[in-house]
């Protein structure tokens, strides 16, 4: 076993002891003993170089295993590959402290039957509590519902009901239901257990009154949660725990919450692209469905509605109308209607245990290890405490954006009070930017023109001039909002890019409503076209010598062009006029040329004369639009010497470095708002974090419970928008600083745990696995020896490969690992830069995965090998000489094979195993076209 890949087990193990206070033998070391850093027992190196646990250590984790031993050609080849790619097989000892005497015992002496047994210990006490209630029959749903604040037992035997401070059932179905016009906390809830149905209503809705600011647990559902396990189950269960006030408590709670989305996508889901499929052909017929794969008719989306009719096999769908009351109406409206509403939360719950019941053993099965379980139960208990450095930080990000938005609306509205001068001189007309503008004035009876009045009614000398009216694009700019009226100059505006006069490679920035934003350049015929428009033949509204006058402003002397406006006219209209005839039969024949000269530049014609309209990259590839060049995938372009800049100088760079300052908390603002931080109770404080010296009644300690999927994705990878996507803090980003505050209590710390690179590990050991050993791959040598410091670790091989940064190569692997290929290399490749053209990102990708994962390749069967050896055209594809000796043939060589037997099969009609003279030959009985064919070689060819 793998040094690093023991490491990894043992971390885990630990956390995974330490979680759930299990008495489970742990690594004991007493007081006062140290671990030297010098080994007592000194660490092996492989034939490969890689560092192997120590004999003494091995011996105790795996006492039952034989190490195999790598045969001698086996090695010698896998050497010469490590080679191929620059990786020494010499490799170096890591020295490891001798901590075998402090292990804990290794339960029926095998590693694997270890963590079995310690897992099936964590998730018993609740597989009890599930099991319990699958074996039992579901009570009958109350007819009748109690209207009473807080919960109600219903008693299924006489049809009574009685009030209850919790459920008294220790596993249950749950649901919640949540007044979205009023409060993100419940209105509703309910709950079955094997015994009884449960109901809860918020005193709020029973009294229609507001709900309190202050959100704390008391205001939210009681569980009655302790210690003991505790069992709760639901459809995207995570919403409904956000509403369960014991959650927030600090103590440590029993428990757990079990997602049957998860399960089913653990089970039976999709990928991003195959959802996109699934919706496609949702109101397909069962005779249509028949002709697209099948896998179509073996999942389902993830809502309730559609699991329960896969799984559950029903003809009808589950009444989902009832939900939308609970998004438009208020609270006195959703008491009016509330037995009818508690009859349809009853009936999600309903649906929910049926589910359960077909779901659970299908998940068993497809994930039949109890650490899963035991994964997805604990995830399930996220906890993020916090204080009032939350609601700090959200209001400090707030003003600062709002300053920053200010600061930048004021840079552009300058720009655009100064356009709408060029009105007066019609000076817009000769504008590459501005030209294709509405600048008809726009009427002033509309809603637009009202707010034109507000907005400029400070602005005397503005008002004044433009008293009978603005041009249309810029009154289309009026906004209101909350009662303010504003000119809306966002960055998604797309005047703005106009306004600002925005270029890419030092070329005009230009809006097509087909093509989208992209840049002009001067066609090949520019020079003809200039001539042509001179003289009436074109006419055209852009102004194709402004343009090149900025495409030239560094090197006037690029297109070959005169912009000078000093030409003596008259002598030129004389030579034009004397030689009139001959001139204008050369431009009809340069004409005809310049056609297919056209064909060959870069860009498309949008229909305007002299230019071609190059589109800006998109980084999802060439097939792809951009509809906004100020977005955040623009930002690296705009720095120093960035291929974005404004003509005007310093001014798109400026705009760009705050559009970047706002870019986060624009786009994640509304997820961390919408976070529902609960303010514990001075009174639920533990005593323990009160007696603390820092402890602070003012602070108001709290939590945020994240939404999170614990296996939003087929990997079982967990989903959740806000706290997974968070990167690091960023000087320049507004907001992204939100998780440093995530604060522990007083007499509590936060502790940060990570097997570093785990996937990647593991997926090595699998692969060296089939070839001899740790490190017989240059995967799996670059992940468990390669070292960063010397280049020889995955990241920095594949940063070298694909000429991209070290970070940016991770992310290129972690896809790899997850199923992604050459094609979303490719994409990565161009989003990380949008200057390379999608040839050299495909040329880049493939010499990234031949450098760190080789190409695939084939071992040949006794057909193939002798064909290999018989048809002597390898020698060029293969680069090795006939016979074949058990190499790898690469999928050129396997095409050459397959011509080859095709044209066998052509002509042998039976091939037949004869012996003669001690040796074993084939005859063979030819076709009519084999034996035309053999009839006319000549008898050197055939005895040969």
């Amino acid at each position: 076993m793998s040094l690093h890949l023991f490491l990894a087990h043992q971390i885990s193990k630990t956390l995974l002891h330490s979680h759930h206070r299990l008495t489970v033998p742990r690594l004991i070391i007493p007081p006062n003993t140290y671990l030297h850093t010098s080994p007592t027992t000194s660490s092996t190196l492989n034939c490969y170089g890689v560092d192997l646990l120590p004999p003494k250590l091995q011996s105790r984790l795996f006492k039952s295993v034989k190490q195999a031993q790598v045969p001698h050609y086996q090695a010698q080849v896998a050497t010469s590959e490590l080679k191929k790619f620059g990786l020494d097989s010499s490799g170096s000892s890591f020295p490891l402290p001798d901590i075998t005497p402090h292990l804990p015992p290794i339960l029926n002496s095998n590693v694997s039957d270890h963590f079995w047994q310690v897992a099936s210990e964590q998730v018993q006490p609740y597989t009890d509590l599930l099991l319990d209630l699958l074996a039992s029959d579901t009570p009958p749903t109350p007819t009748k519902w109690n209207l009473e604040p807080g919960w109600t037992r219903y008693n299924a035997s006489d049809g009574t009901w009685a009030s209850v401070p919790y459920p008294t059932e220790k596993c249950c179905v749950f649901d919640v239901e949540v007044c979205v016009t009023e409060d993100p906390r419940a209105v509703m809830a309910i709950a079955v257990t094997s015994e009884a149905w449960y109901s809860w209503l918020s005193p709020h809705l029973v009294h229609a009154e507001s709900f309190p600011s202050t959100m704390s647990p008391s205001t939210m559902i009681p569980m009655g949660s302790d210690e003991s396990p505790c069992l709760v189950i639901g459809h995207n269960v995570a919403y409904d725990r956000v509403r369960v006030g014991d959650e927030y408590r600090i103590d440590r709670s029993g428990t757990r919450y079990l997602d049957t989305m998860s399960m089913h996508i653990a089970v039976a889901g999709m990928t991003s692209s195959q959802r996109m499929m699934k919706l496609a052909s949702k109101n397909m017929t069962k005779e249509e469905l028949k002709h697209k794969p099948m896998w179509l008719r073996n999942t389902s989306m993830n809502g309730l509605a559609d699991v329960h009719k896969f799984y559950c096999k029903t003809t009808d769908s589950l009444d989902k109308d009832p939900r939308n009351s609970f998004v438009k109406l208020g609270l006195s409206d959703l008491m009016a209607d509330c037995p009818n509403l508690l009859s349809y939360c009853a009936g999600d719950v309903t649906a929910t245990l049926d589910v359960l019941r077909i779901l659970f053993p299908l998940y068993s099965e497809q994930c039949p290890h109890p650490a899963t379980l035991s994964g997805m139960l604990t995830m399930s208990t996220s906890f993020l405490p916090t204080n009032n450095c939350w609601e700090n930080f959200i209001t400090t990000a707030d003003e600062t954006y709002k300053t920053l938005e200010k600061e930048m609306m004021k840079l552009v509205e300058t720009e655009a009070e100064l356009a709408i001068m060029m009105i007066m001189d019609c000076s817009y007309k000769h504008d590459p930017w501005l030209w294709d503008l509405e600048w008809k004035i726009a009427s002033k009876k509309t809603i637009k023109a009202r707010r034109m009045k507000l907005i400029h009614e400070k602005k005397i000398d503005i008002e004044q001039l433009f008293e009978s009216g603005y041009p249309t694009w810029y009154q289309d700019l009026s906004d209101e909002e909350d009662g303010r009226v504003f000119l809306n100059l966002s960055t998604g505006k797309r005047v703005v890019p106009k306004l600002l006069r925005l270029t890419w490679k030092g070329y005009p920035m230009h809006h097509d409503k087909v093509e989208k934003w992209g840049y002009l350049i001067p066609s090949a015929d520019v020079e003809e076209i200039i001539e042509r428009i001179s003289y009436g033949e074109i006419q055209t509204n852009f102004p194709l010598e402004e343009f090149l006058a900025v495409v030239n402003k560094d090197n006037p002397m690029n297109t070959g062009h005169a912009l000078e406006d000093d030409m003596d006219e008259e002598p030129y209209i004389e030579e034009i006029s004397e030689y009139e005839e001959e001139k204008l039969k050369a431009k009809e024949v340069k004409r005809k040329l310049s056609k297919t000269a056209k064909t060959l530049e870069a860009g498309i014609d949008i229909g305007i004369p002299g230019v071609r309209f190059c589109g800006l990259p998109h980084k999802n590839g060439a097939q792809f639009r951009v509809g906004n060049p100020l977005s955040k995938d623009f930002l690296s372009s705009a720095a120093e010497g960035g291929d974005l800049a404004s003509f005007k100088d310093k001014l798109a760079e400026n705009l760009l470095k705050i559009n970047m300052c706002l870019s986060y908390w624009r786009s994640a603002r509304d997820r961390i708002r919408s976070q529902v931080k609960g303010e514990i109770e001075p009174e639920h404080i533990p005593a323990h974090v009160k007696e603390r010296e820092d402890f602070d009644i003012g602070d108001q300690y709290g939590a945020i419970l994240p939404g999170m999927v614990v296996a939003g994705t087929i990997t079982r990878r967990a989903v959740e928008k806000t706290w997974l996507t968070a990167s690091n803090a960023k000087k320049d980003r507004i907001g992204s600083e939100l998780k440093s505050y995530i604060r522990s209590p007083p007499g509590y710390h936060l502790v940060g745990a990570d097997v570093d690179s785990q996937e990647l590990w593991l997926a090595s050991v699998l692969g060296d696995a089939k070839l001899g050993g740790h490190g017989s791959t240059a995967l799996g040598w670059m992940c468990l020896q390669g070292e960063k410091s010397k280049g020889t670790d995955l990241h920095s091989k594949t940063a070298a490969a694909a000429q991209v940064t070290r970070d940016q190569a991770k992310i290129l692997n972690y896809g790899r690992i997850y199923g992604a290929g050459e094609p979303f290399a490719k994409l990565l490749l161009m989003q990380f830069n949008p200057s390379i053209s999608e040839l050299e990102a495909t040329k880049r990708a493939r010499h990234m995965y031949e450098q760190t994962k080789g190409t695939r390749g084939y071992k040949l069967n006794r057909r193939g090998a002798w064909l290999y050896d018989n048809f002597n055209v390898f020698k060029e594809v293969n680069g090795e000489p006939p016979p074949y000796k058990g190499w790898v043939v690469g999928r050129k060589g396997m095409m050459v094979l397959g011509k080859m037997m095709a044209i066998v099969n052509m002509l042998v009609e039976e091939s037949v195993k004869v012996r003669a003279g001690g040796k074993t030959t084939y005859r063979h009985t030819l076709t009519s076209e084999g034996a035309e064919l053999y009839s006319q070689l000549d008898d050197s060819v055939c005895s040969s």
